[in-house]
């Protein structure tokens, strides 16, 4: 299903490998359109095989082959049966034949038309078909066409053809270029005219009657001899589009005279009457958007259209002022198509498109147009519109080496569109809607957690750093320079300098990574090192392949070795030992701190010097860092004394989960 850019109309296609060439009508009017097969050229004969519903109705001979054009189907007579007409050519003849396959009449039977000696290669000539219409109110109509050639020059008339007195009217003698039968009626006597565009194509020689070294305006009456003595318009290379338009119920000639050669001879758009007097003209330069360039008339000539090569299509008012309607790709303007293709008495527009295996279909006014891709065509050739009883019309396209059919009808869910993208609209505004407050509320429960992490942190520095070490390690420090102990001084003002750096560089994070987790401990170490009047011996290891940019809580090693030495170490007769190992397991780290010191149990006789909540604080940090991170970091302490031994100490064990670790 193929649907139009505004979803209003859509199509189903079906490509049919060419069999031959094919067309489809539905002659005697019962719903369902016949399958007409054409076989041309076999031994100087065509041949017309005529389906009815599947079945072979039969087949009907003609001498000669097909002109360049296909066949014409209508009811001459009004037996509610229509005839085929086609016209061929044999031993140098124009030969016209009209034949009924149901009543299996042949009404016109190899009627000459026209001689026709072939130029320069020419093998057809083209014809110009204006339909039927009833030119003298018998009540059967007369079959109206024109005959043209190129590089033959002749034959170029106008004819219609009485089938009941057997007698073809023909235009005088002209060498000009005919096609585009319109035919009016005056309003007086109501007796027809004919109205033609012609071409200047510069094959006949200048002398000739009414030569195609010119443009020509020309109207024929009933009896197709000219209304008025046609008026030249413009010289070769030219060519003149004219249409009727109707304007406060008078008939008018609206003229598009385009001249593209390389003189400097003005293009115009002109408004004439129906005895070739100009009533107002427009002229203007040619540019390469007026090749092709048309007239169209519209609702009984009361809408004059003009379509450009560049694909615009614009109104033309009675003023010869032109306002843009509607634009569509690059197209062939002399190739548009008129059909009624869904049967609503209201003709559809075809445009081929230039240099593009495309075709846009417009509605009557021009509205709508949906594109369809034709891809491996060599051009648009023919359409008629195919009926299938109770199912949907068809549109049939000829493109040459292919064959389509179409289904064209208006989306039923056409006037839910509205509806459906208001549903579309709400539903995406909402879900924009719940994605940002779901957004907002995480940023916001991201901001609390790690708000809370880092007010934690202060609460859990606060509660661990003796408030004496800042003045034990300045004082130490004044004690070495006083004793000009300088180095020492320097490397232990070094170490706390670096440490108080880090303090403050980092006090608005609540993350760090577990190398400078590491250094801020071994610096912190250090400084408890000269602290400690029996001193302290440190010893850190890292497996390799360990990843020190992992992301950890802040202080959460620093927390266990202060701990270690406040609690442990500091209360420790003889020299202190802290060893702090990291190895990786097989989907976590593992890090290990292990101290020498008096032992949980005998660390709780000392009391007064703790707070004890140093611990639990880690824990909601921890339990706050899982619900940022999603990574739960684990504790276990384990007792290294036992009792009726010298042995004392703990041993820290921190696990970090490294699959979701960055």
């Amino acid at each position: 299903m193929e649907v139009t850019n505004k979803d209003e109309w859509t199509l189903k296609k079906e490509k049919e490998m060419r069999n031959g060439s094919k067309e489809y009508c539905d002659l005697n009017n019962d719903g369902y359109s016949e399958k007409i097969i054409i076989i041309n050229s076999y031994k100087n004969r065509t041949g017309i095989i005529v389906y009815n519903k599947g079945a072979v109705l039969d087949q009907w001979n003609f001498k000669g082959a097909l002109t360049m054009q296909d066949l014409f189907y209508g009811d001459f007579n009004n037996d509610g049966l229509k005839e085929i007409f086609l016209f061929t050519i044999y031993k140098n003849k124009i030969l016209l034949n009209c034949f009924n396959p149901f009543n299996r009449k042949r009404y016109v039977t190899d009627k000459p038309v026209a001689d026709f000696y072939p130029k320069k290669g020419e093998t057809g000539c083209s014809q110009v078909l204006g339909g039927l219409n009833n030119l003298n109110s018998d009540n059967i109509k007369e079959f109206i066409f024109a005959l043209s050639t190129g590089y033959s020059i002749s034959p170029r008339k106008l004819y219609y053809y009485d089938l009941v007195k057997d007698t073809l009217y023909k235009s005088p003698q002209s060498c000009s270029s005919l096609s585009n039968i319109s035919i009016i009626k005056s309003s007086l006597n109501k007796s027809p005219n004919f109205i033609v565009s012609t071409a200047a194509v510069g094959n006949c020689d200048s002398s000739a009657k009414y030569t195609d070294q010119f443009t020509w305006l020309m109207v024929f009456n009933k009896d197709l001899k000219f209304k008025f003595d046609p008026k030249k318009i413009n010289v070769y290379p030219s060519y003149l589009s004219v249409v009727p338009m109707e304007i406060n119920n008078q008939v008018y000639l609206a003229a598009l005279n385009i001249y593209f050669g390389n003189q400097n001879y003005p293009c115009s758009i002109a408004l004439y009457d129906l005895n070739g007097k100009k009533i107002k003209e427009k002229k203007f330069k040619y540019t390469n958007e007026w090749e092709y360039a048309i007239l169209v008339s519209t609702n009984k000539y009361r809408n004059l259209l003009l379509i450009k090569k560049g694909g615009s299509i614009e109104s033309v008012d009675e003023n010869l002022n032109t306002h843009l309607i509607q634009k569509v790709l690059p197209t062939f303007p002399n190739r548009l198509t008129k059909i009624d293709i869904d049967l609503d008495n209201k003709d559809e527009f075809i445009f081929p498109h230039k240099e593009q295996e495309k075709i846009t279909i417009l509605r009557n006014n021009f509205s709508d147009p949906l594109i369809i891709d034709l891809p491996g065509t060599d051009g648009f050739k023919y359409s008629s519109v195919v009926l299938t009883g109770q199912n949907k019309p068809q549109l049939f396209l000829d493109m040459g080496n292919y064959s389509y059919l179409f289904e064209y009808y208006k989306n039923p869910f056409y006037n839910f569109k509205f509806l459906f993208y208001g549903l579309i609209y709400l539903g995406f505004f909402g879900f924009v809607f719940l994605l940002q407050k779901a957004q907002k509320y995480r940023a916001e429960h991201k901001f609390l957690t790690e708000k809370k992490i880092a007010e934690l942190q202060i609460k859990s520095i606060k509660n661990q750093t003796d408030p004496h070490f800042t003045l034990n390690i300045i004082n130490s420090i004044g004690s070495l320079f006083a004793k000009q102990e300088t180095e020492k001084a320097n490397y232990i003002f070094g170490k706390y300098s670096k440490l108080l750096r880090s303090t403050i560089i980092n006090s608005d994070k609540i993350i760090t990574t577990l190398d400078d987790e590491l250094d801020y401990v071994e610096n912190y170490l250090s400084l408890e090192q000269f602290r400690l009047k029996d001193g302290l011996n440190i010893e850190i290891n890292k497996d390799e392949g360990i990843n020190g940019e992992i992301k950890i809580p802040k202080m959460l090693i620093h927390t266990f070795v202060e701990n270690s030495v406040k609690h442990g170490i500091k209360h420790l007769e003889g020299k202190g030992k802290i060893l702090i190992s990291i190895s990786n397991g097989n989907d976590l780290y593992k890090i290990k701190i292990l101290d020498n010191g008096v032992g949980r149990k005998k660390a709780k006789e000392y009391s007064a010097f703790s707070t004890g909540k140093g611990l639990e604080i880690l824990d909601k940090i921890l339990d706050l860092y899982f619900t940022l991170e999603k990574v739960k970091i684990s504790y276990e302490f384990k007792d290294l004394g036992n009792e009726g031994t010298n042995l004392s100490g703990t041993e820290v064990l921190i696990k970090i989960p490294i699959l979701n670790l960055k």
